[in-house]
């Protein structure tokens, strides 16, 4: 007996949220080693992002400035500025995050690239016209920083539905630390590859 066909579940029989936590999780992956490589992190690559104006961040300047220890690394390195203020990128720093922009960008392509652009326009239709089936709105576009929260979210492990399998049971990538769902910024901001990638 083929006992690989038997255990391997088909693709089509795995639910969507099971792809869906795969997909995030390996985007994941794929930005913090590309980050990495640059020897950066999603807090250094957001917070040059915020500074540089390319993303909406609800308030992350009036929470950086309560705790600036991220910009003064930032600052002893020569990235940032003070204007009166406010804190400014520095050419070293827009250099710096046009830098890892470019390295994102990359894994984007790659995303999109994984199947034709009909394909990758169907997909990200289907997935918005299912949000907003449960009720998805402009106005909270980022729904998973409300709401109950499974004890186990405390920790960036997310719970498993029934007859899903867990990591270790062919279950595919495993839990993340580090502040899922927001990737190392819990309560400090929106999620930087959300809209990066």
């Amino acid at each position: 007996m083929n006992t690989e066909s038997r255990d391997t579940p088909h693709p089509a029989d795995r639910p969507l949220g099971f792809w869906l936590r795969a997909t995030d999780a390996l985007i994941s992956r794929e930005v913090d080693a590309a980050l990495a490589a640059h020897d950066a992190d999603r807090r250094e690559w957001m917070v040059l992002n915020v500074l540089a104006g390319e993303v909406d961040a609800r308030g992350f300047r009036e929470r950086l400035a309560r705790k600036p220890k991220m910009l003064r690394h930032l600052a002893d390195r020569g990235l940032i500025a003070r204007e009166g203020d406010d804190w400014t990128l520095t050419a070293e720093g827009r250099a710096r995050r046009d830098l890892l922009a470019e390295t994102v960008t990359g894994i984007r392509a790659r995303v999109a690239g994984a199947v034709s652009p009909e394909d990758y326009r169907t997909t990200i239709a289907s997935l918005e016209a299912i949000a907003r089936e449960l009720g998805f709105s402009e106005e909270d576009p980022r729904p998973w920083r409300e709401g109950p929260r499974h004890p186990r979210h405390r920790f960036g492990l997310r719970p498993f539905g029934p007859g899903e399998p867990r990591p270790g049971e062919g279950g595919g990538p495993g839990p993340r630390f580090g502040g899922n769902p927001h990737h190392g910024f819990r309560g400090a901001g929106p999620r930087p590859d959300a809209d990066a990638v």
